[in-house]
């Protein structure tokens, strides 16, 4: 009977840490389950972001290309201005309003290669945040605020870019004025 006893009780306390390791086990991987979510929901913003980022960066290097050439339309336009002033001296005046718009040209130039700079920047700042936080720890508050701030500054400077073409074509059309004028006054002499 003392057997019974013993058995019993060692089949009953077989039984509770059964039970007890399986509600600790199950407790154990709805944890895990959760955190793997949570993982799976960060790498997938993560990716998101990245795209965003290169997206970004494809509209930085556009915006370069179209600064590169918008110089080399101002140093064509520039050097046809110079032309019409060695051909025409009467054209000296027309020449100096033609100065001032490269000279707005210029800074506006300047100051879009600025914005871009700064923009470059910002980015690396993001892009090295993103590579070196682990997903877990990323702030997407943080992360939401930089693309929010990037994406205006990409405004802005789309807006800075239309100006200065618009400006770059106000001094095409003044270039090209002056150089008919410079050929008018040139065939009457």
């Amino acid at each position: 009977m003392t057997w019974v006893l013993a058995a019993a009780a060692f089949v009953c306390g077989a039984l509770l840490s059964a039970a007890g390791f399986s509600v600790a086990w199950r407790h154990q991987a709805q944890r895990g389950s959760s955190a793997e979510a949570a993982l799976v929901a960060a790498t997938a913003k993560n990716h998101g972001l990245v795209a965003s980022l290169d997206a970004a960066r494809a509209a930085t290097a556009r915006s370069r290309a179209q600064l590169v050439a918008a110089q080399k339309a101002k140093a064509s336009a520039t050097a046809a201005a110079s032309a019409a002033s060695r051909d025409a001296s009467s054209l000296a005046t027309s020449l100096v309003a033609t100065g001032r718009t490269a000279d707005s040209v210029s800074v506006g130039a300047s100051t879009l290669g600025a914005d871009l700079d700064k923009l470059a920047g910002e980015l690396k700042t993001l892009t090295s945040y993103l590579g070196t936080t682990p997903p877990s720890q990323l702030d997407s508050g943080y992360v939401a605020t930089q693309t929010a701030y990037l994406a205006k500054q990409l405004d802005r400077i789309g807006a800075e870019r239309s100006d200065l073409g618009a400006a770059i074509a106000t001094f095409d059309a003044t270039v090209k004025k002056l150089a008919d004028r410079a050929s008018r006054l040139s065939g009457r002499n």
